[in-house]
C-alpha cells in the first residue's frame, strides 16, 4: 500500500515537473547573436540604403540609438558622443563613417569575433526594410 502511494506521488511529481519544464522552455526565445560586422551588414547597411533612397531615417535612428551598447566598455561613451553629434545635425549616416575612422582598426584587432546580442525589437528590421525599399 505504501509502495503504491509512493509510486503514485512520484509519478504525479515527475509529470508535473516535466509539464512545467516544457512550458518554461517553450517560453524562452533564443537570443540572436552575431558579430558587429554581420550586424552592420544585415541591419545598418539596409537601414542606410533606405535612408539614402527614400529619406526614411526611422530604422537607422533606432539602430544607432542601440549601437553604443555594442561597444567595448571603455569606448561606449565615445561611440555615444559620435552618434549623438551626428544625429543632432541630422546626418545619421555620417555616424558610421566617424566611428569607422576612429575605432575600426582597434575593434577588428581585439573584438572581431565577439558575439553581440541583437535587441529583440530589431529581429524583423531586415524584412521590414526590404519591403519598404520595393
Amino acid at each position: 500500500m505504501k509502495l503504491r502511494l509512493f509510486l503514485g506521488i512520484s509519478v504525479l511529481f515527475l509529470s508535473s515537473y516535466s509539464i512545467l519544464y516544457s512550458q518554461k522552455s517553450a517560453q524562452k526565445t533564443t537570443a540572436l547573436e552575431m558579430n558587429l560586422h554581420d550586424f552592420m551588414e544585415d541591419y545598418t547597411k539596409p537601414a542606410t540604403k533606405l535612408y539614402d533612397k527614400k529619406g526614411n531615417a526611422d530604422y537607422l535612428n533606432r539602430i544607432l540609438e542601440k549601437v553604443p551598447a555594442m561597444a567595448p566598455e571603455d569606448q561606449t561613451a565615445e561611440w555615444k558622443e559620435i552618434i549623438d553629434a551626428k544625429l543632432a545635425v541630422g546626418k545619421p549616416e555620417d555616424s558610421c563613417k566617424a566611428c569607422h575612422t576612429k575605432f575600426k582598426k582597434e575593434y577588428k584587432a581585439k573584438y572581431r569575433k565577439k558575439l553581440l546580442i541583437i535587441p529583440e525589437e530589431f529581429r524583423e528590421f531586415p524584412k521590414e526594410i526590404k519591403a519598404l525599399l520595393k
